[in-house]
């Protein structure tokens, strides 16, 4: 399931904006033959490289489960280049895109790389070995402790779009037109950024909660992995999307004072029993939610100009994408802590 949403998330990048299609000015697949285009830039060709690199590792482990794991890195290595080929020829019919072979053979090379990388985590590979124990050791069986974890995959993911505050997910002003309750100001904007952070990292410390054996040393060290993982994809967002000239711009006073009160916190609210946890999570959530749509909006967040000037399309419909995963990671996630709330408490737990 996770292979094919991450095609179908490749499709609406590469085909986006679907409109305006037209018929062929010359004869199917010159692209293939053409030389190396002029306007391709570095920036291009890391980006394509890694968006495919995920889809060949996500197709591995999924045809891993039918055959070897060297066939399976062969047919994920071919699917990758055969997704990459149909996708480049319908850029042909599409003025707003350019088909590429450069586009092909990176992308086509992303997905092998990540095919490969797929081997180490097989489970007759002794890293595969490794992170099937942790996960066994860390996290109760079943659909609750799967649930838990790609929600906090997906929280991973909504790292990489430059949200109002940072970790702050569920911010629907912009799709809703929501009037601003507030005006900025730098004592305003400190507390409700420190608010914001700590809700968030709260709840999702309580989610993870609810699918855990125990909250001894094993569920402390998946946070810190976590959070651990969420600097460093804010700090890439910061200098390959954004271009900030300070990467570490994000970690603000409030960031620091938000994250402080969320360790607080989760060390108190871990030792509630299984469904105050939960109950907590939702209420952690619907807080966080409320706080981040009424916040003064900062005017000193400019947006950088090479996105105002239309000159990375491919960067503005990833962010797109990562916005409306944004906007839904907290409904989601309430969604989980419901379920927790109302359901039994898992035999494992």
């Amino acid at each position: 399931m996770a292979a094919l949403a991450y095609i179908l998330v490749i499709v609406y990048a590469s085909l986006q904006p679907f409109i305006d299609w037209r018929g062929l000015s010359g004869n199917f697949g010159d692209f293939l033959f053409e030389p190396r285009p002029r306007w391709i830039t570095v920036d291009d060709v890391l980006f394509n490289f890694a968006a495919y690199l995920p889809l060949g590792f996500l197709l591995t482990l999924t045809l891993s489960a039918r055959w070897s794991t060297q066939v399976a890195v062969v047919l994920s290595a071919i699917a990758c280049m055969l997704l990459s080929f149909t996708l480049e020829a319908a850029q042909q019919y599409l003025p707003a895109r350019i088909a590429s072979n450069v586009d092909l053979l990176v992308n086509s090379s992303g997905g092998a790389v990540g095919a490969l990388i797929a081997m180490l985590f097989s489970p007759g590979h002794r890293l595969g070995r490794i992170v099937a124990q942790l996960r066994r050791r860390w996290f109760v069986g079943g659909v609750r402790g799967d649930a838990a974890l790609v929600l906090a995959g997906l929280w991973l993911i909504t790292q990489l779009h430059a949200t109002l505050i940072v970790f702050g997910n569920g911010d629907l002003r912009g799709s809703l037109d929501m009037t601003r309750w507030f005006t900025h100001t730098p004592g305003s904007y400190l507390t409700a950024e420190a608010g914001v952070v700590a809700l968030n990292l709260t709840a999702l410390g309580l989610l993870l909660a609810c699918a855990t054996r125990d909250t001894a040393a094993g569920y402390w060290r998946a946070m810190a992995l976590i959070f651990a993982g969420a600097c460093a994809l804010k700090t890439a967002a910061a200098t390959l999307l954004l271009r900030a000239p300070n990467p570490w711009g994000w970690l603000t006073p409030g960031v620091g004072i938000g994250f402080v009160a969320a360790l607080l916190l989760l060390l108190l609210l871990t030792r509630l029993p299984y469904r105050a946890r939960a109950a907590m999570a939702v209420l952690a959530l619907a807080g966080a939610v409320i706080l981040v749509n009424i916040i003064p909006e900062n005017p000193y967040r400019p947006v950088p100009p090479y996105l105002l000037l239309g000159r990375a399309s491919h960067i503005l419909g990833f962010t797109s994408m990562t916005r409306a995963l944004s906007d839904l990671w907290p409904f989601l996630a309430l969604l989980f802590a419901l379920f927790s709330l109302a359901g039994r408490r898992p035999s494992s737990y």
